[in-house]
């Protein structure tokens, strides 16, 4: 089966953002994850992380709403640069990179994403760090965002060419924009480097709404993949009981 990673941005809000890694550990969850580094204690999160016997899976790039993947000139590639020491000190091995929003010509904005992760790619392929490209939902969550079709970020991933480079498919996401999620699974898991979850509507326990993740989870596991399936919910009641809940759900 896939390690489970929790995401500790939206869970356990009467909990010190710091705490909720022995929290995740202590539920029994396999990694945690978070969002941009920036201002975070990175020496404080793998020094918890290690006390606790918990990996760090995934976390955002830094500045990654500004320095997104398509932005001019360099930016992305510096941020990159910096993402990944973040990565190393924190003995984590993905990062979640984003685009922005959606300009006037797509055809040239799909380019500038295709380059500047071919050059990223240079950054990461001989550190093993893997850059995984989010494709977001338009029509609740992130109204103009670029990348809002795995579709899309398959095509992208292609046309890069790097095994460093890689979607991260976000069932939730997905499921309000395109649909079909199991058999996308089934023909693109090698290109997808992590995976996160919640209800359709609402964005909470993925044991409500019209997703059946039980099935979507056997998909993952029995495609091969290797990696994390990450936990990224609002849960609608006590948090520690939401997320026991769900762990036993999909277990």
């Amino acid at each position: 089966m896939p390690k489970y990673s929790l995401c500790i941005e939206p869970v356990l809000p009467e909990v010190e953002f710091y705490d909720r890694i022995a929290v995740a550990a202590e539920l029994g969850f396999d990694a945690i994850e978070f969002w941009d580094p920036k201002g975070k204690d990175i020496p404080r999160i793998a020094r918890l992380a290690a006390q606790n016997h918990i990996a760090v899976s995934i976390c955002g790039m830094l500045d990654g709403w500004t320095n997104c993947v398509d932005a001019p000139g360099g930016a992305f590639l510096d941020s990159a640069r910096r993402s990944v020491e973040i990565a190393r000190d924190l003995d984590c091995h993905a990062l979640i990179a984003l685009t922005g929003q959606a300009g006037d010509d797509p055809a040239t904005q799909k380019a500038a994403l295709v380059e500047n992760l071919k050059r990223a790619a240079e950054v990461v392929e001989s550190l093993g760090v893997t850059l995984c490209l989010e494709a977001l939902n338009t029509r609740v969550d992130h109204p103009g965002y670029f990348l809002d079709s795995a579709r899309l970020g398959f095509e992208v991933l292609r046309a890069v060419g790097s095994p460093q480079v890689k979607l991260l498919y976000d069932v939730y996401h997905m499921q309000i924009m395109e649909g079909n999620i199991i058999a996308t699974i089934n023909e693109n898991i090698a290109s997808i480097g992590h995976f996160h979850s919640a209800g359709v509507p609402g964005r909470h326990e993925l044991f409500t709404g019209e997703l059946d993740y039980r099935a979507i989870v056997k998909a993952v596991d029995a495609a091969g993949y290797l990696r994390y399936f990450g936990l990224e919910y609002w849960p609608t009641y006590d948090a520690r009981q939401s997320l026991a809940d769900t762990l036993k759900y999909l277990r």
